[in-house]
């Protein structure tokens, strides 16, 4: 069996600098041996998977009839104001998708602040111009976000006017650089130190990408290893094995539940299936965003499954 402390790394202590609001420098030390780079080069590539942003998907705008049409009475024709719509940074507080609308009169200049939406939001850059309208017209605009982690339908499920739906192809991310390197001590040469330079557009801070990455690492890992230890286990109990059902350690999603009832287990750290049906019911309608449609869903896939929530399992599941 490897000796990963004396082979590998041993991580003592992980501390930050913060250069400035968008920019933090992540120090890891110490390292044993040249794993650092390896390393170094698998976090970075890992912070980019693992960061998401807000974005704007789709819009209708009114009284248009294509996205090369021009808006009677603003200066900015479609696709300047996409490009202007592509640079708001904002946040939707305890959801994945919401509605935003502009409504205003004209003569005016349309900005971020303008936005208002059926959910709680947090636009970042609120004086962004948008449109500048030279006329007495109106300008009426829906735009329809989403967490970019999710996948989101084409379709308006409320349309305020029949109109084109436009798709926005916003390929932003919140992450607008990532660098690493490696710092080697003057007494000893074989200890190593790894610093990760992070720099954000300013919607999620760098410690909490690296925390985001670190933590989806961990439950991976954590899945790898579990694995190898239950192998492990019975190698040595020859007359006491250890079977476990293997449906228990399989995600949530094979369930075949909706990606909003995932997104809400998710985000109440339940990943695997094992994890649900230790749960009760009453724990089950206390977590996060948790309402009747959503529970019923949850126990119908579960009847599929012949599976029952308040489950007794004799081992620990983990991710």
């Amino acid at each position: 069996m490897i000796d990963f402390k004396k082979n590998f790394f041993l991580i003592n202590k992980i501390s930050y600098k913060k250069i400035s609001f968008y920019r933090t420098i992540i120090k890891i030390e110490p390292f044993l041996n040249s794993y650092c780079d390896s390393l170094g080069n698998f976090i970075r590539r890992n912070i980019f998977l693992t960061s998401y942003n807000y974005q704007i998907s789709f819009i209708k705008v009114y009284n248009i009839n294509s996205e090369y049409s021009n808006l009677k009475g603003v200066k900015e024709n479609i696709q300047n104001i996409i490009l202007n719509i592509k640079k708001i940074l904002f946040k939707i507080e305890n959801d994945f998708i919401a509605y935003l609308v502009i409504k205003k009169n004209g003569p005016c200049i349309i900005k971020a602040k303008d936005i208002f939406s059926d959910k709680k939001i947090f636009i970042y850059n609120p004086n962004i111009v948008i449109a500048n309208v030279t006329q007495k017209v109106t300008f009426f605009i829906i735009m329809k976000c989403n967490y970019s982690g999710i996948k989101v339908n084409y379709e308006f499920n409320n349309s305020l006017f029949k109109f084109k739906i436009i798709k926005i192809n916003n390929k932003n991310t919140l992450i607008k650089n990532v660098n690493y390197f490696i710092h080697k001590k003057t007494i000893n040469k074989n200890i190593k130190i790894l610093f990760i330079d992070i720099e954000t557009n300013g919607t999620v801070t760098a410690i909490n990408c690296f925390k985001s990455c670190v933590f989806y690492l961990k439950k991976y890992f954590y899945l790898l290893f579990s694995i190898i230890n239950v192998k492990k286990k019975i190698i040595k109990k020859e007359n006491n094995i250890l079977i476990i059902n293997p449906i228990l350690i399989r995600s949530i999603d094979n369930l075949e539940i909706s990606i909003r009832t995932s997104n809400v287990l998710k985000k109440n750290n339940i990943y695997l299936i094992g994890d649900l049906i230790k749960k009760s019911e009453q724990n089950l309608l206390n977590l996060i965003n948790m309402n009747k449609n959503i529970y019923l869903e949850i126990l119908e896939a579960l009847k599929n499954k012949r599976l029952t929530l308040n489950a007794k399992i004799d081992y620990e599941i983990q991710f």
